[in-house]
């Protein structure tokens, strides 16, 4: 039997109203690491999931699985009394974490180095480097990180790699900068943001294997400091 095709509005039109709105275990989640990114909550602060339930207007189910997500993630942990706070990392905690980033980072600028073929790719790379740099004028060691997470997002979305992507979404950045701000770059901005205008130039210059190299060397010098 024939049938009448469907209207092109009706095929747009979404029947559920809220597919677009984050389900409420996603709000918990947002919620915390927004927190996190702007300095409210701190690592080692507690955090009482009825606050979270009256601010979101949430049951107590969505509030603990949200809790229980960024516990997997590393970036709330379970007391024994069944309250949650921030994950305090140890030192041990960030040394693992600039190890395994070492290398991530520096296949990322490579790949982002030879994958950056248009005059937009080179303007966004631009950018993202400006941003670092101009954080030697203000000297907010969490604005410095923040930029340079930056550059790595900016990189990887030019390269593509859906592996550096979701590693970057999973990463959460925040929570580990607001540990890190306290040591760096402290008394070495100047190293800092030396080190990354020279990888900056190697990534314009299209040169992946420098861009790497100079990279790694700078994350080493990092976990040795810490």
């Amino acid at each position: 039997m024939r049938r009448d095709p469907i209207p092109m509005n009706d095929m747009r039109a979404d029947p559920r109203p809220d597919a677009d709105k984050p389900s409420a275990v996603q709000r918990v989640v947002d919620l915390v690491l927004g927190r996190i990114r702007s300095g409210e909550y701190a690592p080692g602060q507690m955090i009482v999931a009825q606050d979270l339930m009256s601010e979101l207007g949430l049951s107590k189910a969505p509030v603990r699985e949200g809790i229980h997500v960024l516990v997997g993630e590393g970036v709330m942990e379970l007391l024994t009394n069944r309250s949650a706070r921030i994950r305090k990392l140890s030192p041990d905690d960030l040394r693992d974490f600039v190890e395994v980033w070492e290398a991530v980072g520096g296949v990322n600028v490579r790949l982002g180095a030879e994958r950056a073929k248009t005059r937009a790719d080179r303007q966004q790379i631009e950018q993202a480097l400006k941003g670092i740099q101009r954080t030697g004028q203000t000297r907010a060691p969490y604005e410095f990180f923040m930029a340079v997470a930056q550059l790595h997002q900016t990189l990887a979305e030019i390269s593509g790699n859906s592996y550096i992507l979701g590693i970057i979404s999973r990463a959460h950045f925040a929570h580990f900068h607001r540990h890190i701000e306290r040591m760096f770059p402290g008394p070495y901005w100047n190293r800092h943001l030396d080190a990354f205008q020279k990888v900056g130039e190697a990534v314009l210059a299209g040169d992946g294997e420098l861009a790497e190299r100079l990279y790694r060397r700078h994350l080493r010098w990092v976990r040795e400091k810490l």
